[in-house]
């Protein structure tokens, strides 16, 4: 694997051969021209996919190229042309447009002194904008897309991923693009995220996740899924092998570097992380944090969590203080109070 990735092709490049590399390179070529209809030279049609496939998680700028095409043949059943069937025309106008909203987060990045700041800022610049929406369309953005976050303000986890990369790798950061399949409330989904090279360490980052939809329908903008480690991110997001295209003769074989640390995850450097309960730790946290009116707090165990939640809210009998909310997540091991 190269020790840095190629910032022109991407992180996906690498793991390709030389027919799909050629493809990659000439659908680059065409796309950045917002061309619609162009030749190709004769390809399999898994070499095809798998190349399509990689240059569009390799480039979210190519945002209106995720959208149906079709690819037609030769006589020998080679993929020859690729045409996309649903542009509306407007594409150059739109990518003028976000890269007026890029361009001012980018500004407000290089007041920041550390990759890790600037990666926080553009994490809670795609929660705080993006109402995550499971519908499609409903502005008239593809949720699937870039256009959905900085044009519609509203995208699914497609959308948060491709956002956080574009903006990562504007800002210089190396990030990449994954999709998978996940498992959240005990429901396996497919899902998108990030890995990120932050101040010389690969670390895991969910923007989507962290748009947190609470019992009463109001969203929240947390940090649990803030630079993790292999070990946490796995606990809902099993790391990928294989990048898939929907067809199943059309595989990619690949491997992530790897996230060991957890040096730069949030809520350590937020000192809101105790890996046991310490009663009078999570005391002096909690009372530091109660003037805002939220309090987060992360366990290193169930067990801890556990025991904290029967200090913190079962002996205070906080569920039945109708001005405060409270909830926990197993998983992540996060307790979440908040002032109503």
């Amino acid at each position: 694997m190269a020790k840095q990735l190629d910032m022109n092709h991407g992180f996906y490049y690498q793991f390709l051969n030389n027919a799909q590399k050629q493809t990659y390179d000439t659908l680059l070529t065409h796309m950045r021209q917002f061309e619609t209809a162009f030749e190709i030279d004769p390809v399999s049609t898994a070499d095809y996919l798998i190349a399509n496939r990689a240059v569009l998680d390799d480039h979210p700028e190519l945002w209106w190229a995720d959208t149906p095409a079709r690819y037609s043949f030769n006589i020998m059943g080679k993929v020859t042309k690729h045409q996309f069937l649903e542009l509306k025309g407007n594409e150059k106008q739109i990518t003028a447009a976000m890269a007026q909203a890029i361009q001012q987060v980018m500004e407000q990045s290089r007041q920041l002194d550390s990759d890790w700041k600037k990666a926080l800022l553009f994490h809670d610049y795609i929660v705080q904008k993006t109402k995550f929406n499971t519908g499609r369309d409903t502005d008239g953005y593809l949720d699937q897309n870039i256009s959905s976050v900085f044009m519609g303000g509203n995208s699914v986890c497609a959308g948060y991923a491709r956002a956080f990369m574009l903006l990562c790798r504007s800002a210089g950061i190396e990030c990449i693009y994954v999709s998978g399949p996940a498992v959240k409330n005990g429901n396996n989904i497919r899902h998108a995220w990030n890995l990120a090279l932050i101040d010389g360490s690969w670390t895991w980052i969910d923007c989507t996740w962290d748009d947190l939809i609470l019992n009463d329908g109001t969203e929240s903008c947390e940090h649990d899924y803030f630079c993790l480690n292999d070990t946490w991110i796995s606990k809902e997001h099993p790391i990928p092998s294989y990048l898939e295209t929907g067809n199943a003769q059309a595989r990619l074989k690949i491997s992530f570097p790897k996230a060991s640390s957890l040096k730069m995850e949030y809520h350590r450097l937020a000192g809101t992380y105790f890996e046991k309960y310490d009663a009078n730790a999570v005391l002096a946290s909690t009372q530091a944090q109660a003037p805002g009116g939220k309090v987060r707090l992360r366990f290193g165990s169930t067990q801890a969590l556990a025991q904290a939640v029967q200090a913190i809210v079962v002996q205070n009998n906080l569920l039945n203080q109708p001005q405060l909310r409270v909830n926990k997540d197993d998983v992540m091991c996060v307790l979440r109070i908040d002032r109503k």
